[in-house]
């Protein structure tokens, strides 16, 4: 009887599983949670490198809006292709990881993450600097930041006036 009840419950089970693989959504959401187990004993890098993402986009239209300019199509998409970039890698390095081995600490993961972030501060610095170019702390990078600033502004801009013009309006 009770190999029946059994039966009965892993065929309502296999029933429920079919029917939620028969769309798109259900195999999309197989996959993702599928994806979020794999990475779950590395979430943090994960969380850190897409904040890091965002906080860059938000900063990036602060800057635009601060300067006047219109928010371009081509500055999300190249959030998304940060996105696609950090995660392959992250996914990558975590991988191959784990295949060396399953319970360790998962350095590269975390090196790789750290890497990443830091070159998302770098950017996001620029326009932090195009927003408030009187911060101490940003000036000390002023010198190193205005490559970044002119790929930000424009390629035709001089960065010193632009910069000189904000210190002279606050």
């Amino acid at each position: 009887m009770k190999q029946n009840i059994k039966m009965i419950r892993m065929d309502k089970i296999l029933e429920q599983l079919a029917s939620v693989l028969a769309s798109v959504y259900g195999w999309l959401l197989m996959l993702l949670t599928a994806m979020f187990t794999f990475i779950q004993p590395e979430k943090w890098s994960f969380v850190v490198v897409g904040g890091a993402i965002m906080a860059d986009l938000t900063w990036g239209i602060i800057a635009s809006i601060k300067k006047k300019r219109f928010l371009l199509s081509s500055a999300f998409k190249e959030t998304f292709k940060k996105i696609a970039i950090y995660s392959f890698s992250l996914i990558g390095v975590f991988a191959i990881e784990k295949i060396v081995h399953a319970d360790g600490s998962f350095i590269a993961v975390k090196t790789v993450a750290l890497l990443a972030s830091v070159c998302e501060l770098w950017s996001m610095s620029a326009s932090m600097l195009i927003v408030k170019p009187n911060m101490p702390f940003l000036r000390i990078f002023r010198g190193q930041l205005k490559g970044e600033i002119a790929s930000k502004v424009s390629k035709n801009v001089n960065i010193n006036e632009i910069l000189k013009d904000d210190e002279n309006n606050q």
